[in-house]
């Protein structure tokens, strides 16, 4: 018996530049009750759009939607559209809006909001009902095996752990159907075989029906009972899922050739850095101790390691984001000289320019064009000394501060907006001083060679990010980091999003970056085989530390 029913659905996205996106045509399809359906497609085949229009959030042109007994068309009233919403939870891919707060506090606000309809509040501690919402919380963590991180804060944890807060956060309101767009696209192999079981443990102790989106075979072939195939907005394909991702992984290009690093010339080190991150009770939580990593000019190094383990505090430290509690973090300057990026100044700030960092939480303005967000972020790695002596005298802010908040600007939406309110710090404050920097002018010319190196179309500058496929939002994303031409770029997680064939695509791309501009690069990914075809060396990080080097030849045979 079907709970779902999608009739000749129809998505049209109407640009702003006049044209036309026709998302999903003539999509229909059921969801039997308890089923787990499969879809899978290319990055920006129409996949998550279909999801928005499931759960709700998204209006369409034609079709109808049958929820149990819940029928949804393009002019349903807002009541109709309320019960799909309450009927559905969607997590969706790199979606990451927490409270604040701890990961139990967040799960125990959404148990809570089952009977007051109202995230805002909790129960008063030492209640009763307090008790009872946080035993609830505590038990919907261990089904995700998040409980030994229940009183650590949110924004503190790994991206794999955000997305398993977030899907316990969707059990909380116990759907009808749960709806998962790429559950997995940032967890490591053993939190990947954690999460297939923990939502297999849902599906069959809740009996709750499951619509995946992924573009990884491998979820589908653990999971879906069934598959659709989607590609440029329409199913093409239903039916096995052995059958249905062999055909879909044929089209996959070559192996591009990696250049060889002809020379070890240092470009960044870190030197016996160390990281300690604590709960407000001052009890430690985590921790990253002597690192010791040197990166060398026209290298590519991957890095590997479980969930957790350090490695994007690790980048955010390299990229002088973060500061360590302990160490050095250097860069060797052409002219021969060492900058120390842990000494907060315009000196280091200058040196700063010169790294560009895309993070796995990366978010694109939602309604700036892609022209101006390069402008954007050009212009805080175009600042001259000068410009800075300017900005600190006018507001009247010491140098040290300045860097600071420019430091600030680099990072992740959400975790500025964690260390602001602990610093109890308004963000307008930095958009204040933000505004004093000097506007740019884009070389449109030598902006689109990078954009046809990302393979993006020239009217792409003109779009807004929610015009954007998700796999051109990760290039779109990449192409603003390189228009500012870092001698070294990193990037954490950056084939989370996109399907085997493109990450094919964007890891050629990056050896082709490397060898034409001579960027150094640095990559984190849990896809150990796309590091082993990228990479010139790989370390392991686990607990905090460094624990091996491996050649791509020794990765691949481990």
């Amino acid at each position: 018996m079907s709970i779902l029913e999608v009739r000749n659905l129809k998505k049209i996205y109407h640009l702003e530049d006049g044209g036309v996106n026709l998302a999903l045509n003539d999509v229909s399809f059921h969801l039997d009750e308890g089923e787990i359906l499969g879809i899978i497609g290319r990055s920006g085949s129409g996949k998550t759009t279909l999801m928005r229009i499931l759960r709700g959030v998204l209006p369409f042109d034609e079709g109808r939607i049958i929820l149990d007994d819940i029928e949804c068309g393009p002019s349903s009233d807002p009541e109709t559209i309320q019960a799909l919403k309450e009927a559905t939870a969607i997590h969706l891919q790199r979606s990451f809006a927490f409270w604040a707060e701890t990961a139990a506090e967040n799960v125990m606000r959404r148990v809570h909001a089952l009977k007051t309809h109202d995230e805002t509040n909790l129960p008063p501690e030492k209640t009763e009902e307090y008790d009872k919402v946080r035993d609830r919380a505590m038990k919907i963590l261990e089904t995700v095996g998040l409980r030994h991180k229940a009183d650590q804060a949110a924004h503190t944890l790994s991206g794999g752990e955000k997305q398993r807060l977030l899907l316990a956060r969707q059990i909380a309101i116990e759907p009808k159907i749960l709806l998962l767009d790429e559950p997995l696209t940032m967890a490591s192999p053993e939190t990947k075989r954690v999460a297939i079981d923990t939502i297999k443990k849902i599906h069959d102790e809740q009996g709750i029906s499951i619509l995946i989106v992924s573009h990884m075979p491998r979820l589908h072939e653990s999971l879906a009972h069934r598959l659709l195939w989607m590609d440029e907005g329409e199913i093409i394909k239903e039916g096995d899922v052995k059958t249905i991702t062999s055909e879909f992984m044929r089209s996959i290009e070559p192996v591009a050739p990696l250049s060889p690093l002809k020379e070890r010339v240092p470009i960044f080190k870190l030197d016996n850095v160390t990281k300690r991150y604590f709960h407000y009770t001052l009890s430690k939580i985590f921790e990253i101790q002597n690192i010791n990593l040197t990166i060398y000019k026209g290298e590519i190094l991957g890095i590997i390691g479980p969930s957790g383990v350090g490695k994007t505090v690790l980048m955010r430290i390299l990229s002088g984001i973060e500061l360590p509690n302990e160490g050095s973090v250097l860069f060797y300057t052409k002219d021969g000289g060492v900058a120390d990026l842990t000494s907060l100044g315009f000196a280091s700030a200058m040196i700063r320019q010169k790294i560009g960092i895309l993070h796995q939480e990366f978010g694109l303005t939602h309604h700036a064009t892609v022209e101006e967000m390069i402008k954007g972020r050009r212009k805080f790695k175009e600042m001259t000394e000068e410009d800075m002596r300017r900005i600190a005298e006018k507001l009247d802010i010491r140098e040290s501060l300045l860097d600071f908040v420019l430091r600030l600007a680099d990072m992740p939406a959400a975790s500025r907006k964690g260390m602001l309110d602990e610093l109890e710090i308004d963000e307008e404050e930095l958009l204040d001083i933000y505004a004093e920097i000097p506007q740019v002018q884009l070389d449109k010319k030598e902006v689109m060679e990078t954009f046809r190196l990302l393979g993006l179309p020239k009217d792409i500058l003109k779009r807004r990010s929610y015009e954007l496929s998700g796999g051109e939002k990760i290039r779109v994303a990449l192409a603003v980091e390189l228009a500012s031409k870092p001698e070294l770029l990193i990037l954490d997680e950056p084939f989370g999003d996109l399907d085997p064939l493109t990450s094919r695509k964007v890891s050629n791309l990056l050896k082709e970056i490397n060898a034409k501009l001579g960027t150094s690069l640095c990559v984190v990914s849990h896809d150990r085989e796309l590091l082993a075809d990228t990479t010139h060396r790989i370390i392991l990080i686990k607990d905090g530390v460094i624990k091996r080097e491996f050649s791509p030849e020794e990765l691949v045979n481990l």
